[in-house]
């Protein structure tokens, strides 16, 4: 299969990342698959609120903005999802009642922000109205999955790939580094309830996929080894169990493989530097 932007179906848009990039914090990071784009910075270990106060490590904070607009409940979800993600890799203990706070922006499209007024639903948008769907082809018309409801798997890939970044630039100890990839099934043209997997999502990918996945791997010792060890698996949209599994996680860990050899590679030119 040969995408609009010409790439094979499991091929990587260019990936690029630059650090230290903001000057009154303690790490920064923006990272890119090819024009979406996501910046994380890191604060800490800085004084906490009593609150927030663990007796026995540093308290995590994340926050993540959208491109425009106010966070709604997507970016909570992608919040908790870091969230577990990085826990178990940084060693929090070595910074009792304390916090580290990390704050991802994303420069791309808001897919973790409100788009519509008074909707939430995100099958709203995947499935046509009833005035317009009588003027496509019966075979748009008559599918079996929605489509459009597995928005910003890039992005948050992305996002993954940012924070780990920016706490390598704070200096925060960590057992290891995590990268994640994105993956989406859509439609073959032409051919009925057939799907296709493809690597690196774009936005309008991502539109037309029934499912979409990331996958995130840690790398380091006792976390993954220099083989990497699959931690994290989020899913969105319709799909089976066979789908998600042992190709996907073959293809994913062979991707994650060569995001974390491109990204220690380009963080060692940027350190020589």
């Amino acid at each position: 299969m040969t995408r609009r932007d010409r790439r094979t179906a499991v091929e990587l848009r260019p990936l690029a990342l630059s650090q230290s990039i903001l000057s009154r914090q303690d790490g920064s990071a923006n990272f890119s698959f090819g024009n979406l784009s996501v910046i994380a910075s890191v604060t800490g270990p800085a004084e906490v609120k009593i609150r927030q106060e663990l007796v026995d490590r540093a308290a995590l904070e994340i926050n993540i903005l959208p491109l425009r607009g106010l966070a709604g409940p997507s970016s909570k979800s992608h919040e908790t999802f870091l969230l577990s993600l990085l826990s178990p890799i940084i060693l929090l203990s070595r910074h009792p009642r304390s916090l580290i706070q990390l704050t991802v922006q994303t420069f791309s499209a808001p897919t973790t922000a409100f788009s519509k007024q008074f909707s939430t639903d995100p099958l709203e948008s995947a499935l046509p109205s009833s005035s317009s769907s009588s003027l496509l082809p019966s075979s748009t018309r008559l599918t079996s999955k929605p489509r459009g409801t597995a928005k910003g798997v890039a992005e948050k890939a992305a996002m993954i790939n940012a924070s780990t970044l920016a706490l390598v630039d704070a200096a925060i100890e960590c057992k290891g580094m995590v990268f994640a990839a994105a993956v989406a099934f859509v439609p073959v043209e032409g051919v009925e309830e057939e799907e296709e997997m493809i690597l690196d999502p774009t936005p309008e990918e991502e539109e037309e996929a029934t499912s979409a996945h990331v996958f995130a791997f840690s790398f380091g010792v006792g976390v993954g080894g220099a083989d990497g060890e699959c931690v994290g698996i989020d899913s969105l949209g319709s799909f089976s169990t066979d789908q998600v599994g042992v190709p996907i996680s073959l293809l994913f860990f062979l991707s994650c493989v060569r995001v974390a050899l491109h990204l220690t590679v380009l963080a060692i030119r940027l350190i020589a530097l």
